[in-house]
């Protein structure tokens, strides 16, 4: 049985109360990305005249990774998630920490990169993010913690987003968009190889090279040229090897998250009549995840 579906009795002499999905404000989203933008700019300003403490670049940068977590956090938060969704999230990046220890012994190879894409690409942006962040964060409580950590999981936490660009292809599940989406997630995973370790590597120069200029910034970025190339092909390696399987195991869970709730007469299909909200004159029928058609 794909999701489940659930029927409201409504009709004469019984009261039928209206489910609701909130709607996603646009205009605050909007604002709370050009709050963020500014906070990220006002840091990069102070950090640029010198004032303390915010001229020590390595503390300034952790402080703008910490912000971006805060943000794509709080997107998450706001998104209408069930609670099957939550537990579906919390296992997929359990499973990413899980196989992130198991491999630690081969340098560069992390599987987190593959589960977050295609967490992403399957459930959207959200989870993905999620499912990255949370699984450099558990792996850490195994391989250790430090100022580093906070760039992991926005590293792996991006590379679910970029998963999510691609979730409308997902929806065509089996089919031929479905594969084309899966052939697109080995480019992605290859690209995040070289991305992800970009980005350590600027949380690196920031904190430990000196003087910060372009050319210790190239010499920083070419010295794990070996690491970044290994992650790359582990990355095609996972989704080539395990992509369509597992792809397909996620497809399931997903029919499974869905909730339909219909509206019907309360004497039966067919009999009774409906009582109808006095705000929209109309029934409602919510389907999918938590989503609302009327």
């Amino acid at each position: 049985m794909e999701g489940d579906r659930i029927a409201i009795p409504s009709g004469r002499g019984a009261t039928c109360r209206e489910i609701r999905k909130e709607v996603p404000f646009r205009l605050r989203g909007a604002l709370s990305f050009a709050v963020l933008i500014a906070a990220l700019a006002a840091l990069v300003y102070l950090g640029l005249k010198g004032v303390a403490p915010f001229d020590r670049w390595s503390l300034n940068a952790l402080f703008m990774a910490v912000l971006v977590l805060l943000y794509l956090f709080a997107r998450f938060e706001g998104e209408a998630v069930g609670p099957r969704e939550l537990a579906l999230t919390g296992t997929l990046a359990a499973v990413a920490a899980a196989g992130r220890v198991l491999f630690a012994a081969i340098p560069g190879v992390q599987p987190v990169t593959f589960l977050a894409l295609l967490a992403g690409y399957v459930f959207g942006a959200e989870s993905g993010f999620v499912v990255g962040a949370l699984a450099a964060l558990i792996s850490n409580f195994f391989l250790g913690h430090g100022p580093w950590t906070p760039w992991q999981m926005l590293g792996w936490g991006l590379t679910g987003v970029s998963g999510g660009l691609l979730h409308p292809l997902s929806r065509g599940e089996r089919g031929r968009v479905a594969r084309l989406g899966l052939r697109l997630l080995v480019g992605v995973g290859f690209l995040w190889g070289f991305l992800f370790g970009w980005l350590m590597d600027l949380w690196y120069w920031f904190s430990f090279v000196r003087p910060l200029d372009w050319r210790s910034l190239t010499a920083a970025l070419v010295s794990s040229f070996w690491f970044d190339l290994f992650h790359s092909l582990g990355n095609v390696a996972f989704a080539i090897l395990l992509g369509p399987t597992m792809f397909s195991a996620l497809l399931r869970f997903r029919g499974k998250l869905k909730v339909e709730w219909v509206i019907e007469p309360l004497d039966g299909p067919g009999g009774g009549t409906y009582e109808e909200s006095p705000a929209e004159g109309e029934t409602s029928r919510v389907t999918g995840t938590g989503g609302v058609q009327n």
